[in-house]
């Protein structure tokens, strides 16, 4: 009885960001009894567009910038320069969130699974934390090291540095925090969404395999 009254209290609680890092599989599981996921996206969304704003400082601190800058023959005020960046990835952030809810509620049609779109949202944007964290520490670490904001200081990129924009962009997905955001992601489609560990693999390896497909087109395009 005592066991079955901690699990519903478990269940009554919303999910809590922060809970992603440490105790992500307690999160999911009160995901599958709370509606709680507006607040979250919003948030993150926030989030994401202050360090995406922060991202466009960065760069617009390179000499490459500066020198575009000053060919173009304007000048550009830092609050400026972080709103703009501001705007544009909380815009991209919201998009993303909510398109790859739609592709999780597309693949679960073909393993005939019910999970609500919704549910899949949660799972997005809460799986979300892991990845925002890691651009914080990376854009942080740009503005330290003298970087453009863009680079992934804790995955592979940095080894291939010198390699064309198609390999640079690939690997570049090969970092720390995105594998642990698909870790976690992988946790909660079985958890919340309640698939099998098969196929929850199977869903997690195709969004990354998609994933090194959108690096190889950033890298041809930088």
């Amino acid at each position: 009885m005592e066991a079955n009254i901690n699990t519903q209290d478990v269940g009554a609680k919303k999910p809590s960001l922060l809970g992603m890092i440490t105790s992500p599989s307690e999160q999911f599981e009160r995901m599958k009894t709370s509606n709680a996921v507006w607040g979250a996206f919003w948030l993150l969304v926030l989030i994401a567009g202050l360090v995406g704003g922060f991202a466009a400082y960065v760069y617009s601190l390179t000499p490459e910038a500066i020198k575009l800058n000053k060919e173009l023959g304007v000048t550009v005020s830092a609050a400026m320069t972080y709103g703009m960046g501001f705007g544009v990835i909380a815009i991209s952030m919201a998009f993303v969130f909510l398109l790859s809810a739609v592709v999780y509620k597309v693949l679960m049609v073909f393993i005939s699974n019910d999970t609500s779109y919704k549910k899949l949202l949660a799972i997005t944007v809460y799986s979300s934390v892991i990845s925002l964290l890691g651009l914080l520490i990376n854009t942080i670490l740009a503005y330290i090291l003298g970087g453009s904001g863009q680079e992934m200081y804790t995955g592979l990129e940095p080894i291939f540095a010198s390699s064309s924009g198609v390999v640079k962009g690939i690997v570049s997905k090969f970092e720390v925090f995105t594998i642990w955001g698909y870790a976690v992601t992988w946790l909660g489609l079985q958890i919340t969404a309640g698939l099998t560990k098969k196929q929850a693999t199977i869903i997690t390896i195709v969004f990354f395999v998609l994933t090194l497909g959108i690096g190889a087109l950033q890298g041809m395009f930088q």
